[in-house]
């Protein structure tokens, strides 16, 4: 199941694509014209063979008035070691490269500091000289954003740094990922509640504390309320009630086999889990259960 944390970075890029040419220059020191035009194009790579591909996000960058691109990244988010993702990402890459004919990046968003190292090291084609090297924003890459300042000037990159632990999150980042948020509310983003549920959502419990106190001197009684994240949470919330049923069946000393135990995990619906968890609670056998 895709997560907000996943999905909340590529939103960002989505709704501001120009995020992606403030991070290559940013983190990576990839020198860039000024007269750009960024936009975000389709993530799907298709080759010959049967296997589909599909990128998280792909961005195009044209310099003034031209149409092609002078640059393409893909951009993937990654919250844990896949090894397939060895074999996909340089053909995400290639294939980028023959259809757009331009210079090609892959830029790699990893929140945990083991994906982020595991992300960076080079994949071997095999071909002499003809290795992989992931851009990766995530901790290790050093700060993006600096100051305040710098987070008003360039909030979704302040916000994509929180979402990827680019810094500890101490009180001075802390109030740059106020400053960031409150930028782009005072702007009228559609998405300024997703923004601050997502970050909220990713940071550790003394680093949210923090920022709430912040964020609810400006918004009264704030509490989190974007369709994305409230839809994710309530995801969260049936699953953990599926796995409850399955507990309290293990507690017991119930039998549960795997097409029951792949039964209960799959329900969605939370008043019938409400039913499994009482029934569970009493029931001798697990056929018992559905009944």
């Amino acid at each position: 199941m895709v997560s907000a944390k996943h999905e909340g970075p590529i939103q960002i890029i989505r709704d501001n694509p120009e995020v992606v040419a403030q991070l290559l220059t940013t983190a990576f020191r990839i020198e860039l014209s000024t007269d750009l035009v960024i936009r975000t194009a389709s993530e799907e790579f298709t080759n010959i063979a049967p296997t589909a591909y599909r990128a998280d996000s792909v961005i195009e960058i044209c310099e003034g008035d031209s149409a092609r691109p002078s640059m393409a990244v893909v951009v993937e988010v990654q919250q844990r070691q896949d090894p397939a993702k060895r074999s996909s990402w340089p053909v995400y890459l290639t294939t980028l490269k023959a259809r757009t004919r331009c210079p090609c990046y892959l830029l790699v968003i990893c929140p945990e500091r083991p994906v982020a190292d595991w992300a960076r090291e080079p994949i071997k084609i095999g071909h002499p000289g003809f290795d992989l090297r992931p851009l990766v924003v995530g901790p290790g890459v050093g700060p993006l954003v600096a100051s305040t300042e710098q987070a008003a000037q360039a909030p979704e990159m302040a916000i994509v740094g929180a979402l990827a632990n680019v810094t500890p999150p101490d009180r001075e980042a802390i109030e740059i990922i106020h400053a960031a948020l409150v930028t782009i509310e005072n702007a009228g983003h559609e998405n300024a509640d997703l923004y601050t549920d997502l970050v909220l959502n990713a940071l550790p419990k003394a680093a949210r504390r923090l920022l709430e106190e912040l964020v609810k001197a400006d918004i009264v009684d704030y509490e989190f309320k974007s369709d994305l994240f409230l839809r994710s949470q309530a995801k969260g919330e049936v699953k953990g009630e599926a796995k409850s049923v399955l507990k309290v069946l293990d507690a017991r000393g119930l039998s549960v086999s795997d097409e029951v135990r792949e039964q209960i995990l799959a329900c969605t619906d939370e008043q019938l889990l409400d039913q499994w968890l009482v029934r569970a609670i009493e029931v001798e056998c697990v056929d018992d259960l559905f009944g």
